[in-house]
């Protein structure tokens, strides 16, 4: 009898275990909801232990669900992150970079306004430089001749390894369209057509002033503003509406002063 009794036992021990058994979950992992198939159960601890992409131990989140149900999403060095040293910021990685919200539903980030990539790594360039130029990153911008301030060849900083900056691919800028060429050499202009942070602004035409006998639009020798290279012979500067009328930068159209006219009224250039 006593035999019966313990071979009862032991298959009710067998189904029990079968029954509280899962594959991906682990043994006895109920309350876990064996770890909703995203992880394995410790089943000495029932603690679950999540792949990659719902929380496993290597990953960076504000919050890790315990049973896997959740998503994580991805990370990249912190916008917001306090200084570790005198030489030493942004180090510290942080999920969405800091600067947006993990949707634990789909895993993915969504950026605050300005910022954008799969970790939000990225401030991109305002209204997408508004139709009328290209976005580029800052070491881009660096080695390009017509993206302002303007600078010579010589004078353009390219980086090397040990001393690239935690942001040079990270924060971008436009190089606004131009019908002209821009740039410090003969014949190039030190302004581009459209202009301003997102490209939305149109410079008027330009002409020297009519009232004085000099050359305005001469820029030889003259400094682009906020770069370090100046014109070279043949150079031109913008004047904007010849200096005798107000430009419009919505539609690049001047209007002009009294007693200045222009072929179509762009360059107030005759009395």
């Amino acid at each position: 009898m006593n035999r019966w009794l313990i071979l009862m036992q032991s298959l009710l021990c067998i189904i029990l275990k079968v029954k509280g058994y899962n594959a991906v979950g682990g043994d006895m992992c109920n309350q876990l909801n064996d770890c909703n198939g995203h992880g394995f159960c410790n089943t000495q601890t029932k603690v679950c232990t999540c792949q990659a992409g719902w929380g496993a131990p290597n990953e960076i989140s504000l919050f890790k669900a315990p049973d896997c149900s959740q998503r994580t999403c991805p990370v990249g060095l912190s916008w917001s992150s306090v200084p570790t040293s005198a030489s030493t910021a942004h180090d510290v990685l942080a999920e969405c970079s800091d600067m947006g919200i993990c949707n634990p539903q789909t895993g993915e980030c969504q950026c605050f306004d300005g910022f954008n990539g799969a970790a939000c790594e990225r401030a991109g360039c305002p209204n997408d430089c508004s139709g009328h130029g290209i976005c580029r990153s800052m070491r881009y911008l660096a080695t390009y001749l017509n993206a302002l301030p303007l600078s010579t060849l010589s004078n353009s900083y390219y980086g090397l390894q040990s001393t690239t900056t935690w942001d040079q691919d990270r924060i971008f800028g436009c190089i606004c369209d131009s019908t002209w060429s821009v740039g410090l050499g003969a014949g190039q202009t030190q302004v581009p057509q459209w202009f301003g942070a997102d490209c939305s602004l149109l410079h008027c035409p330009s002409n020297n002033d009519p009232l004085f006998g000099v050359t305005d639009t001469d820029c030889n020798g003259v400094q682009a503003a906020g770069g370090f290279g100046t014109g070279v012979v043949g150079n031109l500067c913008h004047v904007e509406c010849s200096n005798r009328g107000i430009c419009d930068y919505s539609t690049g159209l001047c209007s002009c002063f009294d007693g200045f006219i222009g072929r179509n009224h762009p360059f107030c250039p005759e009395i």
